[in-house]
């Protein structure tokens, strides 16, 4: 016990010193703002590291926001799965706020049954990418229902970083519907007003860390601490934020990947290099969030459109994530007892099959 105790306080001490020097970073590059210039190129679209943002009026835009919902569970010889999609519509056309749901306030939950023998990784690979093709049919058709000015996925506008499954599989032929499903939703997006973002409340990239730090051996002091570049080497994106951002601004904006053509998700898109990404602290009490979007290089305006718009959606002081995602979440949002419902109604049609019975894990006795 006394070794677990001294292990624990040499953890707290290392993560405490860790966490002082990314202050100190988040520090020096607030302080460096004013008088450093980023080399704008391949990696950096705007000179400076940090920029200015006030919240728009939103008086007659439209914004959408989309979130889907899943619940799932395997039992001895099928998997069942729940799934749901909404759409949130804020209209301000009148000056006042409209809300609008899609396809209706709380719609049914879509049900599946997956016959096939998934493993553990397969079923769950499988789950997140029906649940994804879910969100983004639902976004299609919010779209081409409503046109909105702005349209926001709860999470990136690309799929979520996935195994590609083994082709001629069962799950590969859904991962290729869902390749699908999004250049449909950026074919869509590009022919008409509308801007598609998605909103990443908690982002373990470190992207922009890697484009600073490389920066920082062109663009700043050469005297800089040496162990400034250790902190960005070993520090997600949104921790050094939290102390770099103010209410209000964002960061420069840099590609999402910059070898869009060996990433595993960005080399199935022919929009790979329209998508961009930066961070912007909608909350003086929370962490900046994380904003991919669909643009051309260099459209600095439709940056400044959706941090504004952001800003304007997020009211809270400690909680910075835009209200329409957070109705759209709520909305969409499905419980485990929505799942035993869907499996006592199988049951009881059914009747107490092999198939069914629950699993081993789920039936000890102790």
């Amino acid at each position: 016990m006394d070794n677990f105790v001294q292990l624990t306080e040499t953890l707290a001490k290392i993560i405490s010193e860790m966490e002082s020097n990314r202050r100190n970073v988040g520090n020096f590059l607030k302080e460096s703002n004013e008088f450093t210039e980023l080399t704008v190129d391949n990696e950096v679209i705007e000179k400076k590291i940090i920029h200015s943002t006030d919240a728009a009026e939103l008086k007659g835009l439209k914004i959408a926001g989309i979130d889907g919902g899943l619940v799932k569970k395997s039992f001895h010889g099928i998997d069942l799965m729940l799934l749901r999609a909404v759409g949130v519509i804020y209209d301000y056309t009148d000056g006042n706020l409209k809300v609008e749901y899609y396809p209706n306030a709380i719609p049914a939950p879509i049900p599946r049954a997956i016959n096939d023998p998934l493993d553990d990784l397969g079923f769950e690979l499988n789950s997140n990418i029906e649940r994804q093709i879910t969100e983004i049919n639902m976004a299609i058709e919010v779209l081409e229902k409503y046109e909105p000015d702005l349209l926001l996925l709860n999470g990136s506008v690309i799929p979520h970083y996935t195994f590609v499954p083994e082709k001629g599989s069962f799950v590969y032929v859904n991962y290729e519907n869902m390749i699908s499903a999004y250049n449909k939703l950026f074919d869509a997006v590009k022919s008409r007003k509308t801007i598609l973002a998605g909103v990443i409340e908690d982002s373990r990239g470190t992207r922009f860390c890697e484009i600073l730090s490389k920066a920082m051996n062109i663009n700043f002091d050469p005297n800089i601490p040496p162990e400034f570049k250790i902190v960005l080497n070993h520090t997600k994106d949104t921790n050094l934020l939290a102390y770099t951002l103010n209410h209000g601004q964002r960061t420069f904006t840099f590609p999402y990947s910059s070898e869009t053509e060996s990433h595993p998700i960005l080399r199935n898109f022919p929009a790979a290099k329209q998508i961009f990404t930066f961070y912007l602290r909608t909350a003086e009490f929370d962490r900046p969030l994380r904003v991919d979007f669909l643009a051309d290089k260099g459209n600095v305006d439709t940056v400044n459109r959706i941090s504004s718009i952001l800003l304007a959606l997020a009211s809270n002081s400690s909680y910075g994530t835009p209200s329409v995602i957070v109705e759209a979440d709520q909305r969409a949002k499905l419980s485990e007892n929505d799942l035993e419902i869907f499996y006592h109604d199988i049951l009881n049609k059914a009747g107490n099959i092999e198939s069914l019975l629950q699993q081993r894990r789920n039936q000890r006795p102790f």
